[in-house]
């Protein structure tokens, strides 16, 4: 590798350390870490308790929707206030991509996410299997094929739809003039596009979706070519800003 591809990538995972620092001392993702679970937690004792249905099997939309709009929220307003604050103009005084400040924010976020995301996911797991544990012991496939393996695929699927609230954020943060405006328009756009990634679980469920289209890979291409698309936007007019 050239001295200058490991100096970019040096700088971005610095910058990428230092967003996640940042995130992980913040009070709302301490919200979004503790939240999660608990709304899981919260299903469980809502659930009617001849319910037949896992617990996982809401949880990754309920997932999906509250930590992307979350996330979308804190992405855009965070952005907003330190492009008005001029705070950028420190920050490339330095040897530092536009992209790479971008791109740091994106992934730092989306770490936390999947932290959050792997604990709620776990909580449910550990619930089913203990509510279930008859089921279970007489027919072990059950647990494998019902909970396990719809318990990853809904994984996935609500990683990619809080990926593209992620960058929604980000994109409004940067066109967005006020914080107000930001966290208004973050909350409803966000939301309502990362549902993109949602909809092929949904379309399953109520028998819309083809037999033989798999609604995790169409979710997982709806929800990285949403972000691919919408990062790169964002990039873009990041790195025609003056700041």
């Amino acid at each position: 590798m050239s001295g200058a591809f490991q100096n970019s990538m040096r700088n971005l995972f610095i910058l990428l350390w230092d967003e996640f620092k940042g995130y992980a001392k913040s009070k709302a993702i301490f919200v979004v870490w503790v939240g999660m679970p608990t709304i899981v937690i919260l299903m469980h004792f809502l659930t009617p308790a001849q319910s037949d249905l896992p617990v996982t099997m809401f949880t990754g939309v309920l997932i999906a929707i509250v930590g992307g709009v979350l996330a979308s929220v804190i992405l855009g307003t965070t952005m907003t206030n330190e492009i008005t604050k001029s705070v950028y103009t420190l920050f490339l005084i330095r040897p530092v991509k536009r992209w790479q400040l971008i791109v740091s924010k994106y992934i730092a976020m989306m770490i936390t996410l999947i932290i959050a995301s792997f604990l709620s996911f776990a909580i449910g797991i550990i619930i089913d299997s203990i509510k279930f544990s008859d089921e279970i012991s007489m027919i072990p496939d059950f647990f494998l094929k019902n909970i396990i393996n719809t318990s990853i695929a809904d994984l996935f699927i609500a990683i990619s739809a809080m990926s593209v609230a992620c960058v929604i954020g980000l994109f409004i943060g940067m066109i967005a003039r006020s914080v107000a405006v930001s966290a208004i328009l973050s909350f409803y756009l966000g939301q309502q596009i990362s549902t993109l990634a949602l909809l092929p679980r949904l379309l399953e469920q109520t028998g819309a979706l083809a037999a033989n289209i798999d609604p995790l890979y169409l979710a997982l291409g709806v929800g990285f070519a949403a972000t691919a698309v919408f990062l790169a936007l964002g990039i873009f007019i990041f790195s025609k800003k003056q700041f």
